[in-house]
């Protein structure tokens, strides 16, 4: 997927709040991003790979052309890709205007193993209910 522009640990267009929200995301094993109906990378937060650049994870094959091609045409895609030894699952869902035409992609990317690996935990921390 090609880029409009450098970033470093989120997209250069995010505002403060999903600033703040990038490392919480990227702990959990997240990455969010959009894209416009030609793929072109448009922001993204977090990380599903452990990297520092959320971009390059997007272009490591998280989105393909036939990806872009379904999800611009209206289609919700679900996809999972390995990439090295991860499972990353994607979910591709069109945002649409006013008239019913896509706009943009929004996705969201996670690795299964970091979803499976922490489940436990995060249930330690929950209180019982007794």
């Amino acid at each position: 997927m090609p880029a409009r522009g450098a970033s470093a640990n989120v997209c250069p267009a995010m505002n403060d709040d999903e600033r703040d929200l990038a490392p919480l995301l990227a702990r959990a094993g997240i990455l969010m991003f959009e894209y416009d109906r030609d793929g072109f990378l448009l922001h993204a937060s977090g990380s599903c790979l452990g990297g520092t650049d959320p971009s390059i994870e997007v272009r490591a094959g998280l989105v393909t052309p036939s990806v872009v091609r379904l999800a611009a045409a209206g289609q919700i895609v679900l996809d999972e890709v390995r990439v090295a030894d991860r499972m990353i699952t994607v979910r591709h869902e069109p945002v649409r205007d006013a008239s019913g035409e896509t706009v943009k992609i929004v996705a969201t990317a996670y690795d299964m193993r970091a979803r499976h690996g922490s489940a436990p935990a995060l249930l330690r921390m929950l209180p019982s209910a007794s």
